[in-house]
């Protein structure tokens, strides 16, 4: 049987073919959001999501093709975003990449890869987003960034994917004062949320890095579809990067 929720809108959750978006994508649809998804190579994981939101919350659900690296083509899926849904009022901007790179031996096309991912495309949708929620008059317009617990860290082996990262904080905090007050925009931090998808043996992984976590415990990703829920339903935050890590952040844990 299907659960029908009161409408609330719009929103458009990058990168939400899989794993944390998914997730996302599955709250909004149980709380009324009509879905609007992107994915890069997960075409299959994206169709077999939609299918299932329709069915199960009897709201809206559409994906879209969508390689972030390229900023041209997150305009592009602003603009086909906005012509399926005139009432888009909440942009998550989840899509990202996660590999090693050194300052010096790094390419430059990772430095570019990382920045358009996380910086570059997400700051496109947000100004196009604007846009849409000014043209249409919508109320309630959110965005909320997914950053990382780790921008609290500066030593890293990831260091143009924690740099990109950083951008986007500080994004995120600049465009909170931007967009206010028709806009709210806040970003959440997740910690040891999910093993690595790089990691040969998650189960070692996960046993070191739950003894540096201060509350001793890895989080579930019900830990993150409570902070997205709060962000909405708490109409007097902005601008807030709320750390979803069990304290790591506060001792560089992980």
């Amino acid at each position: 049987m299907s659960k029908k929720a009161k409408k609330s809108g719009t929103a458009l959750i990058t990168g939400a073919a899989k794993r944390i978006g998914r997730e996302i994508a599955l709250t909004l649809a149980e709380m009324g959001f009509d879905i609007a998804l992107s994915y890069k190579t997960s075409k299959k994981e994206a169709e077999v999501l939609a299918e299932k939101i329709r069915a199960d919350f009897g709201v809206k659900c559409e994906i879209f093709h969508c390689d972030l690296c390229d900023p041209l083509q997150a305009k592009k899926l602003a603009d086909a975003v906005q012509k399926k849904f005139s009432n888009w009022n909440l942009l998550i901007n989840n899509a990202s990449i996660f590999t090693r790179s050194k300052f010096l031996d790094a390419s430059d096309a990772e430095l570019m890869n990382n920045l358009n991912t996380h910086l570059i495309s997400p700051l496109i949708l947000s100004k196009e987003f604007a846009k849409n929620i000014e043209r249409n008059s919508l109320k309630n317009a959110q965005i909320i960034n997914m950053i990382d617990k780790n921008i609290a860290r500066f030593d890293t082996s990831y260091f143009y994917y924690l740099l990109s990262k950083k951008s986007l904080a500080e994004f995120t905090k600049m465009l909170s004062l931007e967009l206010a007050p028709q806009i709210r925009v806040n970003g959440v931090a997740p910690g040891f949320i999910l093993n690595s998808i790089d990691e040969k043996n998650p189960s070692i992984e996960t046993q070191n890095l739950i003894r540096k976590i201060p509350l001793k415990t890895k989080g579930e990703v019900e830990n993150i579809l409570q902070t997205i829920e709060f962000l909405l339903k708490n109409d007097f935050v902005t601008g807030q990067i709320l750390f979803i890590d069990g304290g790591a952040s506060l001792n560089h844990a992980g």
